[in-house]
């Protein structure tokens, strides 16, 4: 067998230019998560902080969004681009375990404000009540955010920043009917606008390709800096923006790998990634035991009690766990599902991840209890 070293070469450069770019997504996901978490946390806020409810609702709106442009061919020669920012970028932005941790604690009066100053639910009957809202906000608003980005992405960005072919347009024969000969005037509208509309503009074709190559060239100086940054300051940084972002590779390549190697075996279920949020949600479980559970029941002192220990344990929960768990392909891969079939992927992910986490983190916080963490 004589091998080719051009070929050899080109999968060479394409596999470099993949881990690049989703790398750097990866990166800028995790870091727009911390900060818009950061940002959603204030005395007085609206929405109970901290919560990762806006991650999700930004992530699903540009998993939409990219979503309609693939559907019309916007990406079919970005695909790298466009792997980078649904599976890198948005995958890293959303996260399902931290959702579940979420809902877990206030179903259970388990949150650092219930501990700190010992409140709890009127009776436990209101956790179900907790629970529901918890899951319900979550899971419409994500829901109504991919669709208003796919709706977004249909009907203002490829609709007007689309150039039109010069040829004639000729309905297809199947917008005919054999009986009468008449046109379908809708499925010739419909027909026309995905006729016509399918070219992106050249100024977006340049803007992908900006795009593509600064995320090709910024991966290894990100993770550089991020080295540096991680070794240099040891305070608050360490455990929020800048382990996290380390971490956030594996994370982000192992989910990649879950969703290829499992996700079409079958289609009614997309195992890749409903391991991926088990298993990050089971971690979650166990980092938060440990930087939260107290090391004595009388002493409410946790089993992670140094500060640097503390930070590390806090980016592995945002960094890989958050990273690994994804609500925007959570979302966009029941959204393509039969009614049925959507209802028992998310019924099966929410109710397993619940369970672990009562086995989990809540054996261990109602025999010894939690404390608020030292971080």
């Amino acid at each position: 067998m004589n091998f080719n070293p051009a070929v050899g070469n080109h999968k060479l450069s394409h596999y470099v230019h993949v881990f690049c770019t989703f790398t750097t997504f990866c990166i800028l996901g995790t870091e727009t998560r911390q900060a818009i978490t950061a940002l959603s946390t204030y005395s007085g806020a609206y929405i109970t902080a901290p919560t990762v409810l806006w991650s999700n609702l930004t992530s699903c709106m540009l998993m939409g969004i990219m979503q309609s442009l693939n559907a019309y061919s916007w990406m079919k020669d970005h695909q790298i681009l466009f792997l980078g920012v649904t599976t890198g970028y948005c995958g890293s932005l959303s996260s399902f375990s931290t959702m579940l941790l979420e809902m877990f604690e206030h179903s259970t009066s388990l949150t650092n404000y219930n501990i700190a100053h010992h409140a709890k639910l009127p009776n436990r009957a209101y956790g179900i009540m907790e629970f529901l809202s918890v899951l319900l906000v979550h899971l419409m608003v994500s829901m109504c955010s991919l669709i208003f980005g796919r709706q977004l992405g249909k009907n203002i960005i490829v609709t007007y920043g689309s150039i039109a072919f010069a040829k004639a347009y000729t309905p297809p024969t199947d917008t005919v009917s054999e009986n009468a000969g008449d046109v379908n005037i809708e499925e010739m509208e419909k027909n026309t606008l995905e006729y016509n509309f399918k070219t992106p503009a050249p100024y977006i074709l340049r803007l992908f390709d900006f795009i593509d190559n600064l995320a090709y060239a910024l991966a290894f100086p990100l993770i550089v800096l991020f080295v540096v940054l991680c070794a240099y300051y040891d305070n608050y940084s360490r455990g929020k923006w800048t382990l996290p972002c380390l971490f956030c590779i594996f994370a982000g390549f192992l989910r990649y790998w879950l969703a290829k190697r499992f996700n079409k075996t079958n289609k009614k279920f997309p195992l890749g990634t409903f391991f991926a949020n088990i298993l990050a949600t089971l971690l979650v479980g166990i980092f938060t035991m440990v930087q939260r559970g107290k090391r004595h029941s009388f002493m409410d002192i946790p089993v992670v009690n140094s500060l640097n220990s503390c930070h590390i344990v806090s980016a592995l929960i945002s960094g890989f766990c958050g990273t690994l768990s994804t609500i925007s392909t959570f979302i966009n891969e029941g959204y393509k599902l039969q009614f049925i079939n959507m209802l028992i992927y998310y019924t099966v992910s929410i109710g397993f991840s619940y369970c672990l986490l009562v086995i989990t983190l809540g054996s261990y916080a109602w025999t010894r209890g939690l404390t608020p963490p030292v971080c």
